[in-house]
């Protein structure tokens, strides 16, 4: 289960600091009802179907930021039936027949501070989850205007945690940020987030899909913005051929937004090739992987395939790190129907990790083309030992990054058109019926977006080569 934990955090003389923690969003887990009501001090509820719930797990009673909500804690060695949940502790509050039970992964949260700009983290408090608000607040008095903050949420019984909130700053959102350009939307407007029309989830999504909708725009190939240039890809390992493209790449299965990439300390540029092309340098090489580890001692080694390895010879096995050499190995038999080869000698000394590459009739170098298939590149041939440790360095246009918190930072320039976005959104979200043509911010939105896409500027020379046959 993933829960990100989200917070807003207010600054002011005399105040402190004052953070402000979202519930968490539980609305997928499992839940039950109360079929019987019960006083306060309950030991059990009568339920229609406990075997949801296992002992020693924390639960939720009635809906969160209900005045008499509750978070209690199952019995740990009375396992719930289908009729019953029986509590560690008795309840806080009377509930009424049909208030629902509901999993809650936590119980308590963890504030952290930074004083250093969030690269390093100290717990300043933990403190119980309020079932019976929206939020948590805490107020920290002595807090100062630079430090960061962060929260995660606790099991206190079993000493588990979320994933931790993004950091932020004590002074609160930065005009960037998702936080504020939701709140001006929603601020000019006299609206709130209201945790059934106007969720955070709901505006996290409609950001997004504004966000896509001019990314994508059919005049804009590539928005300057989002060029990544220097980019450390990686080192060179003698043997290997491939190399994992960076996640946030656009359009990872083909090599259109790799501007450039280069090697070693010469920058030596690579020329894009589609993979027929490239498949050509390929020709007569026989390529696997070690289908398990190899030890320095071993006779035999069991490939992943040796249907295209000689009878004998010697097979040459890439290193798995920059420091390492390629091993060339030689062997005298090859049994095709279990893809092992024996009569092994000269392993080097370390032995080799499985899935690591093996060749036949390979030419090592220092590639000159590549391709790129589902997030890799493939080099049209595999280093040499002299090229070890040296640099891949890639330029490439990135992929736009999803919100999903207050905290996220939008990495549009113009970020301020999606306040008319938002506004839009919301009145469409209260009115479905309501016609796109005849609302002012729609328009608003559209002019703003179009401006945008008339005045870019890539910034970048448009190259085009052709490979001849």
């Amino acid at each position: 289960m993933t829960i990100l934990p989200k917070i807003k955090i207010a600054f002011g003389e005399g105040v402190g600091v004052e953070i402000f923690i979202e519930f968490p969003d539980i609305a997928e887990n499992n839940s039950t009802f109360i079929n019987t009501d019960v006083a306060s001090a309950a030991s059990s509820y009568t339920v229609d179907n406990g075997l949801k719930f296992s002992a020693g797990q924390y639960v939720l009673i009635g809906n969160r930021g209900a005045e008499k909500a509750e978070i209690d804690y199952i019995h740990t060695s009375t396992n719930p039936t289908a009729t019953t949940i029986t509590l560690n502790a008795n309840s806080s509050y009377a509930h009424s027949r049909g208030e629902k039970i509901q999993f809650i992964p936590y119980n308590q949260i963890e504030i952290e501070k930074s004083t250093d700009s969030g690269a390093t983290y100290a717990n300043i408090t933990t403190l119980n989850i309020r079932a019976d608000s929206e939020t948590t607040y805490y107020n920290w008095t002595t807090g100062v205007s630079t430090d960061y903050y962060r929260v995660r949420f606790k099991n206190e019984a079993d000493t588990t945690y979320s994933q931790y909130s993004d950091g932020l700053i004590a002074t609160g959102y930065v005009d960037n940020s998702v936080g504020a350009i939701i709140s001006q939307a929603l601020n000019s407007m006299g609206e709130a987030v209201d945790n059934e029309v106007l969720t955070k989830e709901f505006l996290y999504e409609a950001l997004n899909e504004g966000r896509e909708e001019i990314d994508r725009h059919e005049m804009i190939e590539r928005w300057s913005f989002r060029n990544e240039f220097d980019y450390d890809a990686g080192n060179i390992i003698p043997g290997q051929y491939k190399l994992t493209l960076p996640t946030n790449l656009r359009d990872s299965d083909t090599f259109k937004n790799i501007l450039s990439l280069r090697l070693g300390v010469d920058g030596t540029p690579l020329v894009s090739q589609d993979k027929r092309a490239l498949n050509r340098w390929y020709r007569g090489v026989a390529h696997t992987t070690l289908n398990g580890a190899v030890l320095t001692a071993d006779t035999s080694i069991v490939l992943t395939s040796s249907g295209d390895f000689d009878e004998n010879g010697s097979v040459d096995i890439a290193s798995a790190t920059v420091t390492g050499a390629i091993d060339n190995v030689n062997y005298t038999a090859n049994a095709e129907n279990t893809n092992t080869i024996s009569g092994v000698t000269n392993i080097a000394t370390d032995g080799h990790a499985t899935l690591i590459d093996v060749w036949q009739g390979a030419s090592f170098g220092l590639p000159t083309e590549y391709t790129v298939d589902n997030g890799v590149v493939i080099f049209n041939q595999p280093f040499a030992d002299d090229y070890a440790g040296e640099n891949i360095w890639m330029d490439y246009y990135k992929s736009i990054t999803r919100i999903n918190s207050d905290a996220d930072l939008c990495e549009e320039p113009f970020y301020k058109i999606f306040i008319p976005y938002m506004r839009y959104r919301i009145k469409k979200r209260k009115n479905p019926q309501l016609k796109d043509e005849d609302d002012s911010d729609y328009k608003d939105w559209i002019r703003k977006r179009e401006a945008q896409v008339n005045k870019e500027f890539l910034g970048q020379d448009i190259r085009i080569n052709i490979d001849l046959p």
